[in-house]
């Protein structure tokens, strides 16, 4: 599959990416339902990959902004 953004597009997209990955944190630490944990999990761990080629993306392309905020990081990489 290939998709075309600008930069200022996937600077949103990673934007918005970040704002639902915090979002979901809570969530999963909210709910008691575990197959709606897992689920969530599952869904957080894709927006994490997503991210992270943004970032890849992004520290590729000259000019562009620095990657995801550590946070996004951390999720990905949990005790690096």
């Amino acid at each position: 599959m290939h998709l075309e953004l600008t930069i200022k597009q996937v600077q949103a997209l990673n934007r918005l990416l970040e704002q639902s990955l915090r979002e979901l944190s809570h969530e999963i630490a909210a709910t008691d339902n575990a197959a709606y944990r897992a689920a969530l999990s599952e869904y957080r761990g894709c927006l994490i990959e997503v991210s992270g080629a943004l970032d890849q993306l992004l520290a590729e392309t000259p000019g562009a902004s620095s990657p995801a905020p550590e946070f996004v990081r951390e999720l990905a990489h949990p005790g690096d």
